[in-house]
């Protein structure tokens, strides 16, 4: 499989006609526009920018209004939740049916009722705290058993309510019962204050402020006009009825509650929406006339061509042609079979490739399932993925991603129990089995093992390189970049062998003849772009020394083995544990099953991660390192991803 091929359209409609066939070309989808206001030549003509439609500022305000009522209902979902909810999935819809269902909803008496509940909520929730803030500061009196209305000072004393902090309070005291006219009452106590209430004759006021200020009084006023247990009682009363008003309007929401579906279908289709009516950014106009430029893919374009006949009534002028190979411009979209497509997300998260390029997806795809399950390489580890993965695929109403995401780590997975299955492991080995490689023992044929992968993986990364030298002409420098660097490479590898005796030494001469050529050929091609004959000379030499980055990334596959052993010892290790706990008894034999399942559990956590991770760092730089460049403009379908269901393709 590969790039999409793609053909560039240029079209010319009515003002009047645009809505309704972008609404056409939505679902169609496959269109991607681009922004003719980048067009240089368009602008220097003069041309203006298409107008927008209005009505994307009222249907801003609908989005709004939407989220508000999946805000307000989202806790009062009865949907299933769990793997229940993973099982039944989203609801999957044609973009026809997603429209009729939604057109089909008044949303706007709901919207009115989720307001004035809102508000009244917002009330209660004001009222609430004003309360409890009154509560709080009336608590600590509750120990007053007289009206605050009656203890107004007079013409013969004061009254004082108010705190002071509990460590002054026996000095306060004795300077208190000095006084002759004068009543103190303690109240209450609370977080470190006494809350006191005094009584001074007139005469005594200036000496009893005295005292109460050097020792830190604060006066309190109470807004209150009764006792303060009466007013609490009228408080909690009032306190009482404003939950049953809450609890009032909670029911209410939870009975509107099953409009949430309504309301997800809703703001999905009003996403799509938006995009469609946005997209008439990228146009421009002259006159009365929207000029739309983009691209469709090859395959699709009769299609294409029979939305556009029929929506404009040949009122149009459309001229449509392959896209240029070298066009930068050009939205890549790839295509892959069902086996290399969950891995797409690795090459888009990379770059995707330039039009003039290929998907490097299905090349790199069985490397990177091989690479993963040879640093995981245990068989009860591979069988829980499996199982897992396995479970999920068939029992669960998975999205599109849900399921590439699933079959990404289904496919590791049985790598990982063929590997597994060549080392003879099985959960770190608590059921012994044959196996071809004694990791414990054979360490260093390992090591040679996952090295010579590695020269394969490059190797073949070189002669993509190559076919893509010959496939556009660049004979050549297929030779100069891929043929010679094969001679040095295979030269060197070969003279290594038989010098360490693996091969027979009467290849050594012709091993050493074909790694000369190749080095030589290196060095006079090396820096052929350069002008000077030094230049050239410094620049082959230069290439030359990038023979040693090849050993790097040889050695760099040496991953392949430590992962896989580290892997196995760590499995080994937890396994030793908990047998040792299973020897000591019946609270041994639980805290075994414990650390066997919770070490295992991290040990698959630690593998899998170690695996995804590394296996993509081999493709990223020792794969694509040799031939992909990557810099493509992805292919924007004309509908937006759906939120809350999944639209069928």
């Amino acid at each position: 499989m590969a790039i999409v091929k793609m053909n560039r359209f240029s079209l010319f409609v009515f003002e009047s006609d645009k809505e309704n066939l972008l609404h056409e070309l939505q679902k169609f989808n496959y269109v991607h526009f681009l922004d003719l206001k980048e067009n240089t030549d368009y602008v220097e003509m003069g041309l203006e920018n298409a107008k927008v439609p209005e009505n994307i500022v009222r249907l801003n305000e609908e989005i709004t209004k939407v989220k508000y009522g999946l805000e307000k209902l989202s806790k009062y979902d009865t949907r299933a939740t769990g793997l229940k909810a993973m099982k039944e999935g989203k609801e999957v819809l044609e973009f026809t049916e997603l429209e009729e269902r939604a057109e089909n909803f008044n949303y706007q008496p709901i919207y009115e009722k989720l307001k004035e509940i809102g508000s009244s909520l917002d009330a209660i929730k004001s009222e609430k705290e004003k309360l409890n803030s009154t509560m709080n500061e009336l608590r600590p009196w509750a120990g007053l058993d007289v009206a605050v209305s009656e203890l107004g000072s007079t013409k013969q004393c004061i009254t004082l309510m108010g705190t002071i902090p509990r460590n002054t309070r026996d000095s306060m005291e004795k300077e208190l019962l000095e006084s002759q006219y004068t009543y103190y009452e303690v109240i209450g106590e609370e977080k470190g204050y006494i809350y006191i209430l005094v009584i001074s004759a007139k005469e005594e006021a200036d000496q009893v402020m005295e005292i109460l200020r050097n020792h830190s009084f604060t006066e309190t006023r109470l807004g209150i006009g009764d006792i303060p247990n009466k007013e609490m009682d009228v408080i909690l009363n009032r306190i009482s009825e404003l939950k049953e008003e809450e609890s009032n309007c909670e029911k209410q929401l939870t009975e509107l509650g099953k409009y949430l579906p309504n309301l997800e279908l809703l703001y999905d289709y009003y996403m799509n929406n938006k995009l469609r009516i946005a997209s008439s950014e990228n146009f421009l106009m002259a006159g009365n006339v929207n000029i739309i430029e983009g691209y469709v893919p090859a395959d699709m374009i009769n299609e294409f061509t029979d939305i556009v006949k029929k929506n404009l009534n040949n009122v149009y002028f459309m001229e449509i042609k392959e896209a240029d190979k070298e066009d930068e411009e050009v939205p890549i979209l790839l295509k892959n079979s069902t086996f290399s497509k969950p891995y797409e997300s690795l090459t888009t998260m990379y770059a995707l490739p330039k039009y003039n390029e290929i998907d490097p997806t299905p090349l790199f795809t069985p490397f990177y399932i091989f690479f993963f399950g040879m640093m995981i390489a245990d068989m009860g580890y591979g069988l829980l993925l499996a199982l897992g993965t396995g479970i999920a695929l068939k029992t669960f109403n998975l999205s599109k991603e849900q399921r590439k995401n699933m079959l990404f780590y289904f496919y590791g997975s049985i790598a990982t129990i063929f590997w597994g299955a060549i080392y003879g492991s099985f959960f770190g080995g608590i059921i012994p089995l044959p196996a071809l490689i004694d990791v414990a023992v054979e360490y260093n044929r390992l090591l040679i093992i996952s090295i010579a992968f590695g020269i394969l993986h490059i190797f073949i990364a070189l002669g993509i390189h190559a076919y893509l030298n010959i496939r556009d002409g660049k004979i050549l420098d297929a030779l100069y970049d891929v043929g010679f660097w094969y001679m040095a490479l295979i030269g060197a590898i070969l003279l290594l062998l038989t010098t360490t005796g693996i091969l027979y030494g009467g290849i050594k001469n012709v091993a050493a003849v074909i790694m000369a050529i190749g080095m030589i050929g290196i060095v006079l091609t090396g820096g052929r772009s350069s002008e000077s004959i030094g230049g050239k000379i410094g620049g082959g030499l230069y290439s030359l020394y990038g023979i040693s980055s090849y050993v790097g990334d040889f050695v760099s596959y040496s991953r392949l083995m430590a992962l896989g052993l580290s892997g196995a010892f760590i499995a080994s290790a937890i396994n030793m544990m908990a047998k040792m706990l299973f020897d000591m008894g019946i609270f041994g034999i639980i805290g075994g099953i414990v650390v066997f399942a919770v070490g295992h559990s991290f040990n698959v956590f630690l593998s899998v991660l170690s695996g995804y991770v590394h296996s993509i760092r081999l493709t990223y730089v020792e794969f694509f390192g040799k031939f992909y460049e990557g810099g493509g403009k992805a292919f924007k379908l004309l509908q937006s991803k759906p939120k809350y269901t999944n639209l069928k393709e």
